[in-house]
């Protein structure tokens, strides 16, 4: 990801002769996301978890829809660093779409998933007549466009990019924040370049997560556990600073935020605080209840969750798995501290203009 960051801002010193000290700091930016992790656990995660729920609702299948999004990622590629780009709706009215030549070995290593599986998803992806085979040549035909066109996505990504640009526009060195409609228009002007650095991130994002918990459903279950638990947290901070008439709102240690998170008790009882039950996971993720409840199950047995008498789980700090959980945590936040650098480089600094 940094070298697709750097070969962007090379681009972007050829067209606009600006100096390095011209371009934001992927660095700095982290480190005020850092100091500020409750935008990023309440808008970033917030806008995660429906993207991945609404996929799995369209799919049944998180490998089959990571595989589309490869596919569809890959007929941005060279645009994209030339920036040549399509609007969303002039990208989603094309009827089809023909791709370079691409290996099955190729998707294999890039996907970091089974060459078996791989070549029975791309078998049902043509069954469904959403992209065409022939020898290496891959076609996306009309529907594979439609089944993943982002508008509710591209919205919720904007409030986040709106609500970092103010924190951001408290240095001189950023200048004025951007408002979420602009940034959502920018979006969809320039969808094909935008569009292909957040998949270029996200891609990678999702096969960390897999690899940690052996599935996606088990990570997106674990992940609507820790999303309630971050609400819960947020609470009870708010009534501290109420009685105490502090702020505990910035938190400037990324290790000590995510592990509040999961280690979050009652104190006054010392039992673990109120969870969320497999039913109302179900509801959210659109994953059927018996395969929740079986994964949930799963996860007791690793030691990374708990159940209590009323049925609901919630994070436990335990568990050898915690620790490739809390490692992979810093290394998204530094993936989403390039990924922000890197468009906040085109917003404001590129030739890329509303």
């Amino acid at each position: 990801m940094k070298k697709n960051i750097l070969h962007i801002n090379e681009v972007l010193k050829k067209k606009s002769n600006l100096n390095d000290q011209f371009f934001f700091d992927s660095n700095e930016i982290a480190l005020i996301l850092s100091s500020n992790l409750n935008v990023v656990m309440n808008h970033w995660i917030k806008f995660q978890q429906e993207w991945i729920n609404i996929n799995y609702k369209k799919f049944k299948d998180h490998d089959k829809y990571i595989l589309l999004i490869y596919l569809i990622s890959k007929s941005w590629e060279n645009n994209s660093s030339l920036f040549k780009f399509h609007s969303i709706d002039d990208y989603h009215s094309k009827i089809e779409i023909d791709l370079a030549d691409i290996s099955l070995l190729k998707i294999v290593d890039d996907l970091k998933i089974p060459k078996e599986t791989i070549r029975r998803k791309l078998i049902e992806l043509e069954k469904e007549n959403i992209i065409k085979r022939k020898g290496q040549k891959i076609t996306l035909f009309k529907l594979a466009l439609n089944l993943q066109k982002p508008e509710n996505s591209i919205k919720t990504l904007s409030i986040f990019f709106e609500k970092l640009s103010i924190i951001l526009s408290a240095h001189d060195w950023f200048g004025p924040s951007i408002s979420r409609k602009d940034v959502e228009l920018y979006f969809k002007k320039f969808y094909t370049i935008f569009w292909y650095r957040y998949l270029k991130m996200q891609i990678p994002f999702l096969i960390r997560w897999k690899k940690i918990f052996g599935d996606l459903e088990s990570w997106v279950i674990w992940a609507n556990m820790g999303m309630n638990q971050n609400l819960n947290l947020e609470k009870d901070i708010k009534k501290i600073e109420a009685k105490k008439n502090v702020n505990l709102s910035k938190n400037n240690n990324e290790n000590q935020y995510i592990e509040d998170i999961i280690n979050m008790c009652d104190t006054q009882e010392n039992k673990p605080i109120r969870g969320v039950n497999a039913s109302s996971i179900a509801d959210v993720s659109f994953i059927p209840r018996a395969t929740v409840i079986r994964k949930l199950n799963k996860l007791v047995k690793k030691n990374i969750i708990k159940r209590n008498k009323k049925l609901e789980y919630f994070l436990n700090g335990k568990g050898k798995l915690n620790m490739k959980i809390k490692a992979n945590y810093l290394i998204n936040q530094k993936s989403i501290a390039l990924f922000v650098t890197d468009i906040f480089n085109l917003i404001k600094k590129s030739s890329l203009k509303i």
